[in-house]
């Protein structure tokens, strides 16, 4: 087997020993920077994971932080080992002497001079050339891995991070398109009839009329000749009537009876749900609580039955209806409530508040228990600034089917 052959190097690159010594330990500094590197990006590694964790919108797991805790420490093992192979890389080269050269070969022994003249002690020979440096040594066995060291105490949770700024609102989604009306709410029931009343007494009969007085009787008529037989003649001609007696005096009138009493009007029938209203404007707004709207004080409206437009806004549950300004609007509003209600009162009242301040005030009172209707309507400029309001006041402590209805003039 042939031995290795070394290229030919032009130009030639000649390195004296001394000049090797500090390129190794420079190459060894370069490497112990290198790995420095490499430590320091592991360390950040382990900083990003446990504190921006939460920012990558993830949940760590515990295998997640034992696998990134395995990767560092196998390269942790690799720089080890590194850091070894180092260790014994500087050892050789400072025990190496940089400033004697080893020892050159003996010279070859000068003739032995004539006898009984001592010979001319001959020259130094040259210092031989420095011996080639040995094959490095083969790599000892890698030593068996040791036992992984016990999982430390996890690190206390980071404090949470300010929260971000709001973002901008999204567009205003478009207006929904109008609702299908509703049907037809059924008619009421028919009152019952009322009773006939009585039949009045009849009147007394009037007094008879004085008789007229009698016609004077006409005169005779003139006697026709006496007949020639005694027996059997023909009866004469009757003579012509007397002129009828003038008509006597019409009678008094007669008494008027007395009237009957009147009947009982019949009960009232149940008066039916109202249908939907044909509005003629896209602004508008039905707002119903059709059960108990809460005792005395502003009335809650639950439901929005029927909102059309931008203009009128409510939040259901609310007690406030708002109005968007430089706007008329014509409101309308009717509740069933127990004006008796707190006994003793004489009566409450209902009160329709513009901007917090009355505008239509009912005063109502009636028998307990008795619900009675109250309802009333009016037009309100609504004026330039921020937007007006419209609430429902009752001084009774039992409300009922409060309905309020807007509509947008203009």
């Amino acid at each position: 087997m042939s031995q290795a052959n070394i290229p030919n190097i032009t130009p030639s690159i000649v390195i004296t020993r001394d000049q090797i010594i500090p390129l190794l330990l420079a190459s060894i500094a370069l490497e112990e920077l290198g790995l420095s590197h490499i430590l320091n990006a592991e360390g950040e590694k382990i900083q990003f994971v446990l504190s921006n964790i939460s920012e990558l919108g993830e949940q760590a797991t515990i295998s997640d932080l034992l696998l990134v805790n395995s990767s560092v420490a196998d390269t942790l093992k690799v720089a080890t080992k590194q850091e070894m192979l180092l260790g014994m890389k500087l050892a050789n080269i400072l025990n190496t002497d940089v400033s004697t050269g080893a020892t050159g070969e003996v010279g070859a022994t000068g003739a032995t001079g004539a006898t009984g003249v001592t010979g001319v002690t001959g020259p130094t020979g040259d210092t031989g050339a420095t011996g080639a440096t040995g094959a490095t040594g083969a790599t000892g066995a890698t030593g068996a891995t040791g036992v992984t060291g016990a999982i430390g105490a996890t690190g206390a949770t980071g404090g949470t991070g300010a929260t971000g700024a709001t973002g901008d609102a999204g567009p205003t989604g478009a207006t929904g398109a109008i609702g299908v009306t509703g049907p037809t709410g059924a008619t009421g029931d028919v009152g019952a009839t009322g009773s006939t009343g009585a039949t009045g007494a009849t009147g007394a009969i009037g007094a008879t009329g004085t008789t007229g007085v009698t016609g004077a009787t006409g005169a005779d008529g003139a006697v026709g000749p006496t007949g020639t037989c005694p027996t059997g003649c023909p009866t004469g001609a009757t003579g012509p009537t007397g002129p009828a007696g003038a008509t006597g005096n019409t009678g008094a009138t007669g008494a008027t009876g007395v009237v009957g009493a009147t009947g009982a009007t019949g009960a009232t029938g149940v008066t039916g749900i109202t249908g939907p209203t044909a509005l003629a404007t896209a602004n508008f707004a039905s707002i119903i609580n059709p059960g108990s709207s809460g005792p005395s004080g502003l009335q809650e409206l639950s439901t929005n039955r029927l909102i059309g437009g931008t203009l009128i806004s409510h939040t259901p549950g609310s007690n406030v209806i708002t109005l968007q300004p430089n706007h008329t609007y014509y409101v309308t509003f009717s509740i069933d409530i127990d004006a008796s209600t707190p006994p003793g009162s004489g009566g409450q009242d209902v009160q329709l508040l513009y901007n917090n301040v009355s505008q239509i005030i009912i005063f109502m009172s009636s028998t307990a228990g008795d619900f009675t209707t109250l309802k009333s309507s009016g037009v309100f400029d609504a004026p330039a600034g921020p937007p007006s309001t419209i609430s429902i006041f009752s001084g009774s402590n039992s409300n009922q089917n409060l309905n309020v209805s807007i509509f947008a003039l203009n």
